[in-house]
């Protein structure tokens, strides 16, 4: 499934997987924007709530294009790697 143009996350600035990730789209060249805040006020931003609140949380589309809320950063970092050919 492809990235969407712009990729959606939230994290904290003091997260160092949050700082990971960040550093990791900016190598990429992957275009994001970042939520900063609490990962608990998500449905308040009409986001989907993931299973864990972590830092950071990336929201991907599922196979019916609806948001999906993904926090483990090593799966996330193998999805963009297969996704995002190239730098």
């Amino acid at each position: 499934m492809a990235l969407p143009e712009r990729l959606l996350l939230t994290g904290a600035t003091g997260s160092p997987y949050t700082r990971k990730m960040v550093a990791l789209m900016r190598y990429r060249h992957i275009a994001h924007s970042i939520l900063w805040g609490d990962p608990a006020q998500l449905e308040e931003r009409g986001l989907p709530k993931p299973k864990v609140a972590l830092h950071p949380t990336f929201f991907f589309p599922d196979e019916n294009g609806e948001l999906e809320a993904v926090v483990d950063s090593t799966p996330i970092i193998r999805r963009l790697e297969q996704e995002q050919a190239g730098r």
